[in-house]
């Protein structure tokens, strides 16, 4: 598409987001509400600390944990799960939820994904991770790191990801799994007042 500009013509950018598994982002926005509205009847934690890492593990909504296959990366302070449903599932779709403390400023914040084969992470409803469907040993060997600060927020957090294993159901000959660490620094607590 072309778009005039003082005489002369510029390309427009048009910018389309792949599709994960087929899923068009609409789809995949479903899912995220759906998860959110499913889960976390019970409390939510707050966190107080100035540093926190939240990994994945059991107590993540739909997650089981698994045995980590030696191709992927070991991860510090996680561990690498699938639908507690079925984990012979293609997929799995799982979420936690926690607030943060509206005493402090997030000063930095950062996701660490380890997904065999590939995800769709959203966090409070904007999608950070978005891969197409894939099969690089690029998405678990050895993982990639991702800034978040700018999709947390003070108070109530949810994360949803949506794993998905290239080649069908997860077994032996075709394993599958995610780990995520989400590792956050706030500043010290606020003097009353302060913004």
């Amino acid at each position: 598409m072309l778009k005039k500009r003082q005489g002369t013509a510029i390309a427009k950018k048009i910018v389309r987001l792949p599709r994960s598994a087929g899923l068009p982002k609409s789809k995949i926005m479903e899912l995220y509400r759906t998860q959110v509205k499913k889960f976390h009847t019970a409390r939510t934690p707050v966190i107080s600390q100035r540093t926190v890492s939240i990994g994945t593990d059991s107590s993540w909504f739909n997650a089981a944990v698994i045995e980590r296959n030696p191709d992927w990366v070991p991860v510090t302070n996680a561990s690498y799960v699938w639908y507690s449903g079925d984990l012979s599932r293609e997929n799995a779709i799982i979420s936690t939820r926690f607030t943060l403390s509206q005493n402090r400023r997030i000063l930095s914040a950062s996701l660490f994904l380890s997904v065999d084969n590939y995800a769709v992470v959203i966090i409070n409803g904007v999608p950070l991770v978005y891969d197409a469907p894939t099969n690089q040993t690029s998405n678990f060997n050895p993982g990639r790191t991702f800034n978040i600060r700018g999709f947390l927020r003070r108070g109530r957090n949810d994360v949803v990801i949506a794993a998905f294993n290239f080649g069908g159901a997860r077994t032996t000959a075709n394993p599958a799994g995610v780990a995520a660490r989400l590792d956050i620094r706030q500043s010290s607590i606020l003097q009353t007042g302060a913004k």
